[in-house]
């Protein structure tokens, strides 16, 4: 990304620059970002021209366009997209700093947004067994969770995944799927290469570990389909007129699970579509499934990160069958 030698946007410049991206358009984002301004700006609302500046100046800063349609329904451009997975880091490390300072003391897990399906019932299950909070959570991109994974655990004692030089247990085991349109669906379970001969696939594979995902043949997918949400409502409004082109989401069954019938976030469109498991190939071909465990270093409070560990577990035991058929 060719860059001036201007001062680099800071922190509420990349929330003002999301707030376009989320609202695609100014004044509904200058409406979001309103009650979230600096002290400095809270004298008055925050104005749709100050947003208007704001991405003007980015956009120098990068030195082309970052956005592109009317002001109604604003788009990302390429280059857009690209400054909008940076932003989305520059935000995310001040806010586990923020968390960091309160939380101090307590030990830290670093995990994936979708493993808030069981990692939000573990804590709520551990402060009502102590009390008070035991241990403070990073909900981290896939980019900077693989860093940890290959890194070491860093300031954390608990990390969803492997890591080298550490101890852990297993939550799960998932199951590699495939997001078919129910008038669709061929078969009931599929082949990666009866996938690519009958649809299209796009990737979504938060969680699955590097070298899982190379012997299976998949690459890691574009860093703007990290968000499961985003690609499983885009595709969804995509698949259900005759014009579809085939496209599929594949996806592991835990970060899927939320967007089944019946769960959190399955929505109007849900029954629609079929998970579809994916096999190897061959006659009675084994499910693709890897996996999930917990790994831990030694801190201070170690009873703190057992008791985390225990819960943990347990509220991973709970969920809908990720290694079977839909819940």
């Amino acid at each position: 990304m060719a860059v001036s030698d201007e001062v680099a946007p800071d922190e509420w410049e990349c929330r003002v620059f999301l707030a376009v991206v989320e609202h695609r358009q100014h004044t509904k984002a200058a409406e979001a970002l309103s009650p979230e301004r600096p002290r400095h700006l809270r004298d008055r609302p925050y104005a749709r021209q100050l947003v208007g500046k704001t991405i003007q100046r980015i956009e120098r800063w990068c030195g082309e366009p970052l956005f592109e349609g009317n002001r109604g329904q604003l788009r990302l451009t390429a280059r857009g997209r690209e400054f909008e997975r940076a932003a989305r880091g520059v935000v995310g490390e001040y806010r586990l700093m923020r968390s960091a300072a309160a939380d101090e003391g307590l030990p830290r897990l670093a995990c994936l947004p979708h493993h808030a399906l069981f990692v939000a019932p573990a804590q709520a299950r551990l402060r009502e067994r102590f009390g008070r909070a035991r241990v403070a959570v990073d909900y981290l991109p896939p980019g900077q969770l693989r860093a940890r994974h290959d890194g070491g655990l860093g300031r954390h004692a608990l990390l969803v995944g492997r890591s080298e030089g550490t101890r852990s247990v297993p939550l799960y085991t998932a199951r590699l799927e495939a997001m078919v349109p129910a008038a669709h669906v061929g078969a009931a379970r599929l082949t990666l290469t009866e996938l690519r001969q009958r649809y299209r696939p796009v990737l979504h594979l938060p969680g699955v570990p590097d070298e899982r995902a190379a012997a299976w043949g998949l690459e890691r997918p574009a860093p703007a389909l990290d968000d499961p949400a985003t690609a499983v409502l885009r595709l969804r409004h995509e698949a259900v007129g005759p014009q579809w082109d085939g496209r599929v989401l594949v996806a592991p069954s835990d970060a899927a699970l939320a967007f089944k019938p019946g769960m959190e976030f399955g929505g109007r469109r849900a029954d629609r579509f079929r998970w579809v498991p994916l096999v190897a190939p061959g006659n009675g071909g084994a499910a693709l499934t890897y996996e999930v465990r917990l790994s831990t270093r030694p801190v201070p409070d170690d009873d703190a990160v057992d008791a985390a560990v225990a819960a943990l577990q347990a509220a991973a035991r709970a969920l809908p069958a990720l290694s079977g058929g839909d819940p």
